[in-house]
């Protein structure tokens, strides 16, 4: 019985040396960086560091695709976004069809909800009209 014992001792004891030893070998961190949530970060300069945000939504004719770059262009009055489109970006129509980046095409009307990362607008949801 007492051999049981201690070989159950053994077993359990030689994981958490080698993962004693394993935590040790990993320097630790300790910066903190606090930051406001309704600012960008103190290193914002770096594109990997901007926010994304809401850019509201638009409408508009489709004035160019580029199917290669999935990037489209809309006219809204005077002024012309270009659109990233994404595969994790929706799109309806109104006959409820799966819909993709090939079924916009020049000259149609278009509805558009946008998020924005620095200048890049980005097509979460697309309405085919």
């Amino acid at each position: 019985m007492l051999r049981m014992v201690i070989a159950l001792v053994c077993l359990v004891a030689s994981p958490l040396a080698a993962l004693s030893q394993t935590a040790a070998s990993v320097p630790a961190t300790s910066a903190v960086v606090a930051v406001d949530p309704g600012q960008d970060p103190p290193d914002a300069a770096d594109k990997s560091q901007v926010r994304t945000k809401d850019a509201g939504s638009i409408e508009g004719d489709v004035v160019s695709v580029d199917y290669r770059t999935s990037h489209f262009s809309v006219k809204v009055g005077t002024t012309t976004y270009d659109i990233v489109v994404l595969p994790s970006t929706d799109f309806e129509s109104k006959n409820n069809t799966f819909q993709g980046i090939t079924d916009i095409k020049k000259g149609a009307h278009v509805s558009v909800m946008l998020s924005q990362r620095a200048a890049t607008y980005v097509a979460q949801i697309i309405h085919l009209r």
